[in-house]
């Protein structure tokens, strides 16, 4: 029997440790445990003291008293310039080679984590300034290097550190996202690949694993942040995105299976790890590797005009 439809109910889980159980009832087995923060989709039921809630594959009951409302980062009628900016762009209409036109949620979703994390680095936040330091040249861990003659025939010059190659980086991952998941934030693991444990199982927008944390403690740091903190941008994402429940399955245990979930349920946090790890583990992407990712102008330039709609309008304050 298929699981029943979640209703348009998120919750929020407020307690250290939820326990998930079989039926409604404190004698009732355990089949998962929930963590603060967690976020549960709230099913209907009539039970005054348990709420049904499905995560992921997980359906059961916990305790009503330990999960509040959900109220997701959305963004406000401030951020209207940044999504028109986005959905008239070229980019927003441009055919990407063997994947189409991006679903319009990812262009706008990717336009608003670029103009969070460009506030993120005009606050001199540590991560931000990492993923805009100039190329390194080390190409076995530097995207950026290793694409260098691709930005030069592209007019992109990433010799310097700050918000240009921020943009460049943003340009390089929007492409990855393509190649990676067509734009789909919900994207899961690749089910042919044997890659099935908690730490190597893909998930996101652009299939990172939580085996990547390895590469610099900054991955580390940014995925605690969003772990800790998971309110997004997800539902400007979901625009043009349909999710199926083999999307939202989850493998293994513990922190690599939160990574999983996280990427998917948190496409910013997906997007920050991401930009980080095109500077210091390139090889984690195969697309990477062997040169598929297109580098389009068009892209810089939405970027661009994003950037002096953030100082224009200041922004800043309601993106960090």
């Amino acid at each position: 029997m298929p699981p029943p439809e979640p209703s348009h109910n998120r919750l929020r889980v407020v307690a250290d440790a939820l326990n998930v159980r079989r039926t409604p009832s404190l004698r009732g087995s355990i089949i998962g445990l929930l963590r603060r923060n967690d976020i549960v989709e709230g099913l209907e039921s009539e039970n005054a003291a348990w709420q049904k809630v499905q995560k992921g594959d997980m359906i059961g009951w916990s305790s009503r008293r330990h999960l509040v409302p959900f109220e997701p980062r959305a963004p406000s009628g401030r951020f209207d310039e940044i999504s028109k900016i986005a959905s008239t762009s070229a980019i927003a209409h441009y055919k990407w080679k063997d994947r189409g036109v991006a679903p319009l949620g990812y262009t706008n979703g990717m336009a608003l984590v670029f103009a969070s994390v460009y506030c993120k680095l005009k606050a001199g936040d540590p991560a931000a300034m990492e993923i805009s330091k100039a190329d390194t040249g080390n190409r076995n861990v530097d995207a950026l290097a290793w694409y260098a003659q691709e930005f030069r025939r592209a007019g992109m010059d990433n010799e310097g550190s700050g918000v240009s190659t921020l943009r460049h980086v943003f340009v390089l991952l929007f492409g990855l996202g393509m190649r990676e998941s067509s734009g789909r934030y919900c994207e899961g693991r690749d089910r042919s690949a044997r890659n099935t444990t908690a730490a190597s199982a893909e998930a996101g927008l652009f299939q990172t694993s939580y085996n990547a944390t390895r590469a610099h403690p900054r991955l580390q740091q940014i995925f605690e942040q969003y772990l800790a903190n998971p309110s997004d941008f997800v539902d400007v994402f979901k625009k043009g995105v349909r999710c199926t429940a083999s999307d939202l399955e989850n493998f293994g245990s513990g922190r690599g299976k939160e990574f999983q979930r996280l990427s998917k349920e948190c496409p910013a946090f997906a997007t920050e790890f991401a930009a980080l790890g095109l500077r210091v583990i390139r090889a984690h992407w195969g697309p990477i590797t062997r040169r598929e990712v297109e580098i389009r102008p068009e892209c810089n330039t939405m970027l661009l005009e994003v950037q002096h709609a953030v100082d224009t309008l200041d922004l800043c304050p309601e993106l960090i």
